[in-house]
Formats: structure tokens, sequence, C-alpha cells
């Protein structure tokens, strides 16, 4: 089976100038965890996630030299102005750049279960041979048609 017969073709994807405000509106409206990010020609440059976000709000390492500098390493505070100053980021600012996994859409189903596995990466972007998403795959989508393929079987 080829990637482009089971991918997702409906790809909910972020601009790199999106702001961190429209990628989490985004996140929440659909229910995503994470979504390729494109350029203005819709190639793939990046994939952000709510890990992303996640570390961007956590609280930075801290040396602890007492009671009460331990105190205020354990509390996280998100101040308003803290807040807005990370909404206002752009996607780019967050989003992972380097060693991106992708797949070709005219691959073999295997390459997707190989990266899936041995990346342990829950979803991969499906680009065409210009580098423009074209869909994506999950592990669930994966996971869906092995099983439809074993009842299948029965």
């Amino acid at each position: 089976m080829r990637v482009q017969e089971l991918m997702i073709k409906d790809v909910i994807m972020l601009h790199e100038t999106d702001s961190i405000e429209v990628l989490i509106r985004t996140m929440v409206k659909h229910r995503i965890g994470g979504a390729p990010v494109v350029n203005e020609e819709g190639k793939l440059t990046g994939f952000i996630s709510d890990g992303d976000v996640l570390r961007a709000i956590s609280p930075k390492q801290q040396n602890i030299y007492d009671f009460y500098s331990m105190i205020s390493a354990v509390r996280i505070e998100m101040t308003s102005e803290l807040f807005k100053d990370l909404l206002e980021k752009k996607v780019k600012d967050l989003m992972k750049k380097r060693n991106i996994r992708s797949v070709l859409y005219s691959s073999e189903l295997d390459a997707v279960l190989r990266t899936l596995s041995h990346e342990h990466i829950k979803k991969i972007p499906v680009i065409d041979d210009e580098r423009r998403v074209v869909g994506i795959i999950s592990r669930s989508d994966v996971i869906r048609y092995i099983g439809e393929q074993a009842i299948g079987q029965e």
C-alpha cells in the first residue's frame, strides 16, 4: 500500500508567520497536538507541537541555593505579560526546524512504519516532489489500517 492511499488529505497546516495565538486556537478548535509548518509556497519548513508550546512556558533551570529559592523554583508563575509575549511570538520561533521527518506521497507504507517506530513520532507530513505538504499520516491511521486488515482476514 502507498502512503497516498492512507494519508489524511485535509491537512491542518500553519504558516511560519502565524502567531502562537493562532497556533493555540487552531489546536483547540481542531483538537490536534501538532501540525506541519509551511512557507508562502506551501513547502514544508518545520513541525510544531503542543510540546513545543509547553517547553516555551516551562520555567528555565534554576540553581537552588536555599529553601526560599527552592520555593520560587517550584512555583510556576505565568504572568499576563509573559503569556502575552508568548502569544505574539511566531510559529517559526518555536517550531522544530531540523531533522524534520516527512515521507513522499508515493512511498510504500513500510517507510512510514519504520519512521514512526524508529523515530518515536506520532505523525508525519506527506510531501510531493517539490516538498509541498499534501497530506499527513499518523500512528493511529496506520493502526486503524492494520486493524481493518486483521479483522477483515478473520
